[in-house]
């Protein structure tokens, strides 16, 4: 494990503590304003990534399992023994890895948007090589960002949601991320889909949402992560894509609080 200095952490809300977990080249953003409606259900703890947002640039290769780590360690400082967790596309990489390394402390996992590793797994799209990822992280900023809410990427988003489109799209101008820290974790992503996890062995409630027409995960993806995980339940969220979660927020939002209300009673 690389060890990095600790990690720049925003919390909202109060009530149980639930630690997300956020997606590729991304700080916490688009799950605060996912989980902002949701602040008296728990008490949501967001890490940046290392390299991502305000934490501090990693100073060497790591793997996503390091990432789990940190959030482990983050939850240890917290002084939080058992906790939820929720994982946003490649956070739900993490999630899976941490849920795996620490089972007794992972007491209900939420996974929005998001695969796993192995033959049983159909590819990401778009799996780009490395070389053109870091030319597409080295485009001028508003030609990077137009690529990545691109109708190859997000079919629905701009066509359906227009108002969100534009809200996203200023958001990721305000929250642009170094190129060199994007391919650190490039490079993570990459090594994490050459192994098969034992996903039967993550055996706390699992919530599964997925876009009806996500074309970077496919939603075959989600329904295998549920026959994997023993108690796992899959819901396609309809008319939404990669960013269901903010496309249609109060009803994903609902899902997830019934979720994690059932876990406090």
């Amino acid at each position: 494990m690389t060890h990095e200095p600790q990690l720049h952490w925003e919390q909202t809300g109060s009530g149980p503590p639930v630690l997300c977990l956020s997606g590729f080249a991304s700080s916490n953003w688009m799950l605060l304003e996912l989980l902002e409606p949701l602040r008296d259900r728990g008490c949501f703890i967001l890490p940046d990534n290392r390299g991502m947002g305000r934490s501090p640039p990693a100073r060497a290769a790591y793997s996503l399992a390091d990432l789990a780590m940190d959030g482990l360690q983050l939850m240890d400082r917290l002084g939080h023994e058992q906790f939820a967790v929720i994982g946003l596309s490649m956070g739900g990489f993490i999630a899976q890895l941490l849920t795996l390394a620490a089972p007794r402390r992972v007491e209900r996992l939420v996974l929005l948007c998001t695969s796993s590793a192995g033959a049983a797994f159909k590819p990401l799209f778009p799996i780009l090589p490395r070389q053109q990822v870091a030319e597409l992280y080295h485009l001028p900023p508003a030609e990077r960002i137009q690529a990545a809410l691109a109708p190859a990427l997000c079919p629905l988003l701009s066509r359906l949601y227009p108002a969100l489109h534009e809200a996203i799209r200023q958001k990721r101008l305000a929250n642009l991320e170094d190129p060199g820290q994007v391919m650190l974790q490039y490079d993570a992503v990459a090594a994490f889909l050459e192994q098969t996890l034992p996903l039967a062995d993550i055996r706390c409630p699992t919530l599964l949402l997925a876009g009806e027409q996500d074309w970077v995960v496919p939603v075959a993806n989600g329904e295998q992560l549920a026959r994997s995980i023993p108690n796992a339940r899959l819901t396609i969220v309809p008319d939404t894509d990669h960013l269901f979660f903010l496309e249609k927020r109060e009803e994903v939002g609902a899902m997830i609080a019934r979720f994690l209300d059932q876990g406090n009673g």
